[in-house]
């Protein structure tokens, strides 16, 4: 990853953001509020669907009234069960975003201007599809998240952990990318420059276009937590507090067959993205330096491991913790291959990360 927090502070300067209002208006809904349970604190949960605890088959369900609250399974709420301290006065604000990727979760506005990245937040609201936690057409997860920190820091409810998820949807994306180039490549020439058959080529598109990819997720990701770390740069407060970096698993492993990945190489270079990813979180002294950044003082919670652990269990896992062997139909929708959790596997991310970081 290359340095950042130097001309991310020049560029902040930019970014003029006020939250006199919202304070004064958090400070009177905070008055007037009432609960058997005082709030004391708050769990800011960050990401795309996982965090959102979407799956195909509760979509095709709910479809066309999709309503937040049929989506209430995923690791973000069975976490804050599980998590330490005990769910009594913590309260959940998920931001989660169904095919939220680095760019979109940064978003296009100031902010974005400010860290040098950024694409339209959230197409999923923008479709007109309700959130857990809504917080304004328009505004990015990361923006929400400054205002948040700094509202609940205000109003006596601190956020005391961060969990985050990102980057699959950029893998997604690259996939399909390469799937499409090349079949208009077969389609034109009877042939692919990347491989010798469609499964090979896709495999050496996917290959060759990685190293960009990655160094791409890993920079945004290190925007993203340069931000809550340093939220005085752009409007609001410095975050100290626990963040969990959610690691991803690899959902294209072998899930009928041990050793028949349904992506040839997919286990290999979701590792590398993991290796990367918890060493960018976890990083401190020397090899942050090294690695152009400041240490965040983030936890790793790895997944892939669980998921896919390259023996006989892994085809029972994927097909359990996941959707990828779901044939059900819904409203005459097919709820599967679908690389999203069943209530059983989120219920297991959410036991990782208490494994791992608390």
């Amino acid at each position: 990853m290359s340095a950042t927090h130097g001309s991310l502070r020049s560029r902040s300067r930019l970014m003029g953001v006020s939250l006199a209002l919202v304070f004064a208006l958090a400070a009177l809904f905070a008055s007037s509020a009432s609960a058997k349970v005082p709030v004391t604190s708050s769990y800011l949960s960050l990401g795309d669907s996982l965090a959102f605890g979407y799956s195909a088959e509760l979509f095709n369900a709910n479809f066309p009234t999709e309503n937040p609250a049929e989506f209430e399974h995923g690791y973000a709420s069975d976490y804050l069960l599980k998590h330490v301290p005990s769910l009594n006065g913590i309260q959940l604000q998920n931001n989660g975003c169904p095919g939220e990727t680095t760019d979109s979760l940064i978003g296009n506005g100031p902010l974005g201007t400010a860290l040098g990245a950024g694409e339209p937040s959230c197409g999923y609201h923008a479709l007109g599809f309700p959130l857990h936690h809504e917080y304004g057409a328009g505004k990015s997860q990361l923006e929400n998240a400054l205002e948040t920190i700094a509202i609940d820091a205000f109003t006596g409810k601190p956020v005391t952990t961060i969990t985050l998820n990102i980057g699959a949807n950029d893998e997604l994306h690259a996939i399909a990318k390469c799937e499409a180039e090349v079949k208009a490549e077969y389609e034109a020439e009877g042939k692919s420059k990347y491989g010798a058959t469609p499964e090979t080529a896709v495999k050496g598109c996917i290959e060759f276009h990685v190293t960009a990819l990655f160094e791409h997720i890993l920079g945004n990701i290190g925007k993203t937590l340069f931000a809550l770390r340093n939220g005085s740069l752009f409007g609001g407060i410095n975050y100290t507090g626990k963040i969990v970096f959610v690691g991803g698993y690899d959902p294209y492993g072998s899930v009928f067959e041990l050793g028949k990945e349904l992506l040839v190489g997919s286990n290999g270079l979701a590792s590398i993205l993991n290796f990367h990813e918890n060493k960018l979180v976890t990083d401190t002294g020397a090899e942050a330096a090294a690695e152009g950044h400041e240490p965040f003082g983030a936890c790793f919670a790895p997944m892939q491991p669980t998921f896919n652990p390259g023996n006989k269990q892994e085809p029972i896992r994927l097909q359990a913790w996941t959707n990828m062997a779901n044939t059900n139909i819904t409203n005459g929708k097919a709820d599967g291959p679908d690389i999203h959790p069943t209530p059983t596997g989120y219920d297991h991310m959410a036991k990782l990360m208490v494994a791992a970081c608390g």
